[in-house]
């Protein structure tokens, strides 16, 4: 009892005189022995000088991808020492703590200990990983908006190619993932429907009036305005989002550089189809418009509405259920879901239909102005990379908020297996540092829940963002990642 006041006491003397580490001791019993191996490791760490720890703000989290390099390095590196450091003090102090303790006890307690440890750089080792990866992806993301704007501004003549390119590579990705997540049904959905139109038009049947007309319409309508809605989000690491993405945004950027930028005569002999369309008729487009989203309606009520009855019934995903579900509460959601059956189906159908017409209205506004046509396709870019910069913000900030109060608990865990008490060494409150509570406007959304009419993608973390108080509260409850693209 002696020794352990005098090892208290000076543990309290020698935290008044050193920096606080970025993650404190676990044990005073440990402290003497481990102090100088701390600091040393601690302070390569800081041999170029950076803002303070408690005093980080989320900005300082973005800068040049600051939360995958300095801040995830930074917390990797002393965390995987302080691993190393506990292992090996734990296998020095086993003979002292035997001449206190029995046998039997003492293996106990160092079994606990080890597998904790072991644990822990398991999980590290496992979030390295897919840091590297979402790097690489951030890094190939950035490099194909590049490629793209490149592509347009110096061979329009080949986007269309490259707009087929990026449907290879990315819809096998989709169909493989939503197949495992049990997403299937929302293969079905308007989008990738669209998509197909309009790759049969690209290199099946380019000289086809009503197919040219009809992909125009629904690009630069449902496509198009399902970012602005349903809040579609460019994040360049996330090859779900950047999936999302690219089938809302790259369909009518093809269709505006067919349109507008790629030489006459080429798009004579290319494209006869746009060709002959010298103006934009509004009852025409409107016309065959609707005339494909009934082709589309049907083929989905028949082969997953009826077709695939039971499945549903039985928990199987699908748009309509989703937005039966997730609007329940309002207005719409109540008038639609207290209708007796089939009605709400009918419902649904009737008032999407109206969304995809009113979603046209201004066609003839972008297919008769260049000018206009390019703001418009600027401002839905403008409009998805704003949603991935508050995707990074919000999502980014409390994902390292969580990571710290996991920290804090395994630290405390540590701790009372040895019978220290969590007051003698518990690190510094995860609620306290500006970083894991940013301030953001209390309007701020999360990545929206991008499962409208064009596609309900069940693979992005949607939904309203949390108060950083109250994930704090659920910190320990999982969160469930879900996109929905409904255009």
């Amino acid at each position: 009892m002696d020794s352990s006041d005098g090892l208290v006491a000076s543990t309290a003397e020698e935290a008044t005189d050193a920096a606080t580490p970025l993650l404190p001791p676990t044990s005073p019993r440990f402290y003497r022995s481990s102090r100088h191996s701390s600091t040393s490791s601690m302070s390569s760490l800081d041999d170029e000088p950076s803002v303070p720890f408690d005093r980080l703000t989320v900005l300082d989290l973005l800068d040049s991808f600051s939360m995958g390099t300095k801040i995830t390095q930074k917390i990797n590196s002393t965390v995987r020492k302080k691993g190393g450091e506990f292992k090996s003090l734990a296998l020095r102090q086993r003979d002292r703590v035997l001449k206190v303790r029995d046998d039997e006890s003492v293996e106990r307690l160092k079994q606990n200990f080890l597998k904790q440890v072991a644990d822990f750089e398991a999980r590290l080792a496992k979030a390295t990983v897919i840091s590297i990866t979402e790097k690489l992806t951030f890094a190939f993301g950035l490099l194909n908006v590049f490629f793209a704007g490149y592509i347009i501004g110096a061979l329009p003549e080949y986007f269309h190619v490259f707009y087929t390119a990026e449907m290879v590579v990315l819809l096998p990705v989709r169909i493989f993932t939503y197949r495992y997540k049990q997403y299937t049904y929302f293969l079905a959905d308007l989008c990738y429907f669209v998509n197909a139109l309009c790759l049969i038009f690209i290199w099946a049947f380019p000289s086809s009036e009503a197919l040219f007309i009809s992909c125009y319409a629904l690009t630069f309508g449902t496509l198009s305005w399902a970012v602005v809605t349903w809040r579609n989000s460019l994040v360049l690491h996330s090859i779900e989002k950047t999936t999302s993405s690219a089938i809302h945004i790259l369909p009518p950027v093809v269709f505006h550089v067919i349109t507008h930028i790629i030489p006459a005569e080429y798009k004579a002999q290319r494209f006869p189809g746009a060709n002959k369309v010298e103006r934009w008729r509004m009852v025409q487009g409107l016309l065959w418009a609707s005339i494909t989203y009934l082709i589309w309606q049907s083929l989905y009520h028949y082969f997953i509405t009826v077709r695939r009855k039971e499945k549903i019934k039985a928990g199987r995903l699908t748009s309509f259920e989703w937005l039966r579900k997730s609007y329940a509460n309002t207005p719409l959601g109540r008038f639609v879901n207290g209708l007796p059956e089939p009605f709400p189906v009918f419902a649904f159908t009737l008032i999407q239909y109206g969304y995809q017409l009113s979603t046209m209205l201004l066609c003839p506004l972008w297919y008769a102005s260049s000018l206009l046509s390019g703001l418009f396709m600027t401002f839905i870019l403008f409009i998805a990379a704003y949603n991935g910069a508050t995707y990074y913000i919000d999502i980014f900030g409390k994902r390292f908020q969580k990571e710290m109060i996991r920290l804090q608990a395994e630290v405390e865990k540590s701790n009372s297996i040895n019978g220290i008490s969590s007051a003698q060494s518990a690190p510094p409150s995860a609620t306290s540092s500006p970083v894991l509570n940013p301030v953001r406007p209390q309007s701020a959304n999360t990545d929206s829940f991008t499962l409208g009419a064009a596609a309900l993608d069940p693979s992005e973390e949607t939904s309203t963002v949390k108060s950083t108080d109250a994930l704090t509260e659920t910190s320990n409850a999982t969160s469930t990642s879900v996109d929905i693209n409904r255009s």
